[in-house]
């Protein structure tokens, strides 16, 4: 099961990314101190803020961090007061930002390091990013398992919301509300897919990347679901086989009632996207009918 659509990160984030607020520079930044530790893969760090437990560091596929940066020219890339706390799959970061990733999972749990990078060791690095050295305050908050089935994968509860269709639904999180996708717009969502025994059947966390995905070709409860969203907003989905493949099966798709875990992170018109932003679609990938 492969990605059906790529489309922009930010287009569907509403455009430019936001101005990084200035934070005071740590000196030196572009080498590291003497008394900095050095490491095997060239980078260097020196403990701001001792861990609780130094044997204890992320495991899960999923880990949450805070993270100041500064380049060698003095400039302000990241801003942790601004941005709060990231919540990254360890699988994406590897792959985008590897430097990055190996700083996050050598930190212990709690732990602030100060990160010592040549421009070298932040490649590919982020947007935009000049080849300078840079230096990363980095705290590890702790990792998580998205994909591991709920309690309530087997049977909905008594708390949650039935449509007419038989579509049931739960909120696990909100975001900052407004408006919502249209029945013809091209979503970008995370999600983990159950079956009632529990078994992890699709996941784009597991695969550590989000997917984008047109929604008039989604499944009858994704459509449905969906338009149900605002940005931010993470949905528990209780999907009857009859929302599902039962109707139109997909080679690879289990048949009958299905549970998903969705968070939506943007949307937008098919016509907004930029040439080249978006890629042919894969009939065969989960979540189409």
């Amino acid at each position: 099961m492969i990605l059906p659509l790529a489309l922009a990160f930010a287009l569907l984030s509403g455009g430019a990314l936001a101005k990084v607020a200035s934070l005071p520079a740590p000196a030196p930044l572009d080498a590291p101190p003497p008394e900095a530790t050095g490491t095997a893969t060239g980078i260097a760090y020196r403990v701001l803020k001792a861990a609780p437990d130094p044997s204890a560091f992320v495991r899960e596929p999923v880990i949450a961090y805070r993270l100041d940066g500064w380049s060698a020219d003095g400039v302000t890339r990241f801003n942790a007061r601004q941005s709060g706390t990231t919540t990254a799959p360890i699988r994406e970061l590897v792959r985008s930002q590897p430097g990055l990733a190996r700083a996050l999972l050598t930190t212990p749990v709690g732990e602030t390091r100060r990160w010592w990078f040549s421009a070298a060791a932040m490649a590919p690095g982020y947007p935009g990013m000049p080849a300078l050295a840079h230096v990363l305050d980095v705290t590890v908050i702790g990792g998580s398992d998205p994909t591991k089935a709920p309690p309530d994968v087997a049977a909905a509860p008594d708390d949650v919301v039935r449509t007419a269709s038989g579509l049931a639904y739960k909120v696990l999180a909100r975001g900052q509300g407004g408006t919502r996708p249209a029945p013809g717009d091209i979503v970008m969502v995370h999600y983990t897919g159950w079956t009632p025994d529990g078994r992890v059947f699709d996941s784009s966390i597991a695969r550590g990347s989000r997917v984008s995905l047109p929604l008039d070709r989604l499944i009858p409860g994704w459509q449905e679901g969906l338009l149900l969203m605002a940005r931010g907003d993470t949905f528990r989905f209780w999907v009857p086989g009859a929302l599902a493949y039962d109707s139109a099966p997909v080679p690879g798709a289990p048949m009958g009632r299905l549970v998903f875990d969705i968070t939506l992170y943007g949307f937008a018109t098919p016509a907004q996207a930029p040439d080249g932003d978006v890629m042919s679609a894969d009939p065969d990938a989960i979540g189409e009918s």
